[in-house]
């Protein structure tokens, strides 16, 4: 990985295969695009891909009401659904 991203601009995602094994995919995280309701979005750069993305990046803590995770789990389908 390039020397000159710190370590609070990478993210690792842990991702659980249905085998039951784990692999981490790690994410250099760019510039900030925008905020919404209760998520900031970012560019985010896959470190083994170098393929760039958005990303929305959303606060635990943010989640701590009923109506927020109803919220979140609206939105995810319906990005579900986008091509």
């Amino acid at each position: 990985m390039d020397s000159n991203f710190s370590s609070h601009n990478l993210i690792e995602e842990k991702i659980k295969r249905k085998n039951g094994e784990v692999y981490i995919r790690k994410w250099i995280k760019g510039r900030f695009l925008g905020k919404g309701g209760f998520a900031k979005v970012y560019e985010l750069t896959n470190v083994d891909s170098k393929r760039l993305y958005a990303a929305k990046i959303i606060q635990k803590s943010s989640l701590t009401k009923k109506r927020a995770k109803q919220k979140l789990i609206s939105e995810i389908k319906i990005h579900k659904s986008l091509n």
